[in-house]
């Protein structure tokens, strides 16, 4: 199974909507400035995923992440 790396720290995740989890709940500014790089807000993000159903906020960065989140190899 493929595993894919965050694009600002170590994190590994085994789907995109994961690692958008794990992004938004970084609040340090390498990850916030990422975001900009992208054209997207965390607050944004972070707005969508509150007020809207269905993890709209998560879904909107898994989506830059399939593009943009390099994969790496699974340890066996």
């Amino acid at each position: 199974m493929a595993k894919y790396r965050c694009p600002m720290c170590r994190k590994i995740s085994s789907r995109h909507l994961d690692l958008a989890r794990h992004y938004l709940g970084q609040t340090d500014k390498k990850h916030k400035e990422w975001l900009k790089t992208q054209d997207l807000s965390y607050a944004k993000l972070i707005k969508m995923q509150v007020k809207e159903f269905g993890n709209k906020g998560y879904e909107a960065l898994a989506e830059v992440l399939k593009r943009e989140a390099p994969e790496v190899e699974d340890p066996k």
